[in-house]
């Protein structure tokens, strides 16, 4: 259990590293930010409701009502 707990703990550190090479080869190169994991959601918009027109019944128009 201990050897698992020192791998662990050696695989983080190494993962640290890797990780702030990579942001010190992207500032170098000017590349952009990368995803942070947070989703940002944004608000749906309402469809505007569109409004129904009466129109005019014409003759030989079929009136449901």
């Amino acid at each position: 259990m201990q050897a698992q707990h020192l791998i662990i703990e050696d695989l983080v550190e190494e993962k640290d590293s890797l990780l702030q090479t990579i942001q010190g080869l992207q500032e170098a190169n000017n590349a952009p930010a990368p995803f942070d994991d947070e989703w940002e959601e944004e608000p749906e918009e309402q469809p505007e409701e569109e409004e129904i027109e009466d129109i005019p019944l014409g003759e030989g128009d079929i009136d449901d009502e």
